[in-house]
């Protein structure tokens, strides 16, 4: 038996805030229900012509399907309070830099005319500074390059 250990779990928190210049309701429904519109080429694991759909109730997921029949689950929906919050967990495996489990909260606070949305991530795991930083950006340019914008137009 061949074995590799690995370093001790380590935890990460960080949190991002998004305005977006749509009232809660559209920002909701475009977040949630057009994600493939807006969910970025980059962060598509089956390249460019996969479809990203997210099923908003509890036990729904955050799913990426290439035109073959591959599959990604990204996240598992552990509760949805409709308009206002997603909480979704997932897991990064080894070849990802795993093993990690990410518990994602996107809420949606309302502003006046527009709203906010607060991306909140905590990882635990097989967790570096860098990997941390590499999942703080990433969420950072899905949301605010790609979801900003789509949700405003």
């Amino acid at each position: 038996m061949s074995a590799e250990e690995l370093p001790g779990a380590k935890f990460c928190k960080y949190r991002i805030d998004v305005p977006i210049d749509r009232p809660v309701e559209t920002a909701w429904s475009r977040m949630t229900k057009d994600i493939n519109e807006w969910w970025m080429n980059d962060f598509r694991m089956f390249g460019e012509d996969s479809f990203v759909s997210l099923n908003a109730q509890a036990g729904g997921a955050l799913v990426e399907q290439s035109k073959s029949g591959d599959s990604l689950e990204w996240y598992r929906v552990q509760m949805c309070q409709q308009g206002k919050s997603l909480f979704l967990n997932g897991y990064l495996a080894p070849d990802w830099g795993g093993p990690t489990l990410s518990m994602l909260k996107l809420a949606l606070q309302p502003q006046d005319a527009s709203c906010i949305l607060t991306v909140t991530d905590v990882l635990m795991g097989n967790v570096s500074e860098r990997s941390a930083m590499n999942a703080e950006d990433g969420w950072t340019t899905l949301f605010r390059d790609g979801l900003k914008p789509f949700a405003e137009a």
